[in-house]
C-alpha cells in the first residue's frame, strides 16, 4: 500500500501563481490536442478535465472571473494548430502523460483540497466486510462519507459515531439548472462562512440547492466498518449512486452539506463536505494498476509542478 500526496492533479499554491498559470496552460494545450489528434485514452482524458478544472478553481479564488476564463480558454483552442504526428510530443501532453503513469504505480493516493481531501485506495476488496473506496473524513475526524466496496457491492455513505439518534439523512448540494456557478457566501471575506465551517465558504443560496435523501441505513456492522476507528456507538446512511456523479460536477472549492434529522423532522447534527479533487480520485481508480513504486518515489513526484 504505497501513498502519494498528489499535488500535480489538485489544486496548485496560492504562492506559487505564476507556476499555477504555466500549468493550466499546459492542460489546455493537452486538451486542444486531444479535441484535434485523440491522444489520451478515456481516463487520461477524464484526469486532464479534472486538471484543468483544479486550475479554473485556482484562478478564480486569484480574481479571475469564470467569464474571463471562457475567454482565455477559447483563445487558446482557437490557437492551436499542429500536426497530429506533432501532438503527442508536445510539452502538454508529454507531461500529462507523465503526471498519469506515475500515478498507476500507487495503490494508495491523497487528493488534497483547500481544507479537506479524499483518499482514495484500490485492491485489498474482501467479500467479508465493507471498506472505502474513496473517502473524506469530516468535521472533527467523527464522521467518513465517500464510496465504499464489499465484493461486487459499491456504494455511497455516510458512517459516524454518535450518541444521537439520527433517523435519516439529506445531502444539499448546489443546483447548477439554478446556480451555474458557486457563490461566495462570505460575500469576499465580510461575512462568516455558514456554521463557521469554511468548507461551507461557496455554495449556493438555500432557494437554490438540490436535496437528495439517503436511501437507507447501514447495518450496525456495515457503519463500525466504516466509521471512524473509536468512539460512541456507529450509525450510517446509504445515498443514491447518482449522488456521486451529481458531486463531482460541482466546482472544487464549493461545499456540500449533509443533515441529519431525528424521528421528528429536526436537525440534529450537519456536516460539510468539500468538492474537491474527487472527480480526480474518481479518475485515479480506474487507472491500470503497476508494480508499487517506493515511498520516496511518490514523494519526489509530489515536488513537481
Amino acid at each position: 500500500m504505497w501513498l502519494a500526496s498528489l499535488t500535480l492533479l489538485t489544486a496548485q499554491s496560492a504562492a506559487n501563481i505564476d507556476a499555477s498559470f504555466d500549468a493550466y496552460e499546459l492542460r489546455l494545450e493537452a486538451r486542444s490536442a486531444d479535441e484535434a489528434c485523440a491522444v489520451f485514452t478515456e481516463v487520461e482524458r477524464d484526469l486532464l478535465n479534472a486538471a484543468i478544472r483544479r486550475s479554473r478553481d485556482d484562478a478564480v479564488l486569484q480574481g479571475a472571473s469564470p467569464a474571463q476564463l471562457n475567454q482565455f480558454e477559447d483563445r487558446q483552442r482557437d490557437a492551436f494548430e499542429t500536426s497530429c504526428r506533432a501532438a503527442f510530443d508536445l510539452p502538454g501532453v508529454a507531461r500529462h502523460r507523465d503526471e498519469v503513469f506515475r500515478l498507476t504505480g500507487f495503490d494508495q493516493a491523497r487528493f488534497q483540497g483547500r481544507l479537506q481531501g479524499w483518499t482514495a485506495q484500490r485492491g485489498g476488496v474482501s467479500d467479508d466486510y465493507a471498506r472505502w473506496s474513496i473517502v473524506q473524513s469530516l468535521g472533527q475526524g467523527d464522521a467518513n462519507f465517500g464510496v465504499f466496496q464489499q465484493g461486487d457491492e459499491t456504494g455511497l455513505a455516510l458512517s459516524l459515531r454518535t450518541s444521537l439518534r439520527p433517523a435519516y439523512a439529506v445531502a444539499f448540494l448546489r443546483d447548477t439548472s439554478q446556480e451555474p456557478y458557486p457563490v461566495d457566501m462570505t460575500a469576499g471575506g465580510l461575512l462568516a462562512p455558514p456554521d463557521n465551517d469554511p468548507v461551507s465558504a461557496w455554495s449556493a443560496p438555500s432557494d437554490r440547492l438540490v436535496r437528495v435523501f439517503a436511501t437507507e441505513a447501514l447495518s450496525a456492522q456495515r457503519a463500525g466498518e466504516l466509521a471512524p476507528a473509536a468512539g460512541a456507538p456507529a450509525v450510517g446512511f446509504q445515498f443514491p449512486d447518482t449522488l456521486v456523479a451529481q458531486l463531482a460536477s460541482l466546482a472544487p472549492r464549493e461545499g456540500a452539506r449533509i443533515d441529519l434529522y431525528d424521528a421528528t423532522g429536526v436537525v440534529i447534527d450537519r456536516y460539510w463536505v468539500e468538492i474537491g479533487a474527487l472527480d480526480a480520485a474518481m479518475g485515479f481508480m480506474r487507472l491500470p494498476r503497476m508494480a508499487p513504486q517506493s515511498t520516496a518515489a511518490a514523494q519526489d513526484m509530489t515536488a513537481s509542478n
